[in-house]
């Protein structure tokens, strides 16, 4: 009976774990470069320059890096900036 309460007790620890770790990634839609494109010609997102803008980011941006994803509904500039002491930290700005 304790050997079956184990199995089940690692079954469920084991499931929890790997919803755990599959929410995440299921969670965040990125579009590819060509996706970030035709929905800035369409329209549907500002350019990247553009959010910055809006934001008033204060750094430099590492575009090479910047991706749009989806996060809670709304599309997002995820960038990383560096600002003048050559530290770099995550920054999140409207897209739409």
């Amino acid at each position: 009976m304790t050997q079956k309460l184990t199995l089940v007790a690692a079954g469920v620890l084991a499931l929890g774990l790997g919803l755990g770790l599959a929410a995440p990634t299921s969670a965040q839609e990125c579009l590819s470069k060509r996706e970030i494109q035709e929905k800035i010609d369409t329209g549907e997102l500002v350019q990247l320059s553009q959010a910055i803008a809006q934001s008033g980011v204060d750094g430099k941006i590492i575009s090479s890096q910047a991706r749009v994803c989806n996060v809670g509904g709304q599309w997002e500039w995820q960038v990383n900036v560096m600002d003048e002491t050559g530290e770099s930290k995550p920054v999140s700005l409207p897209a739409q």
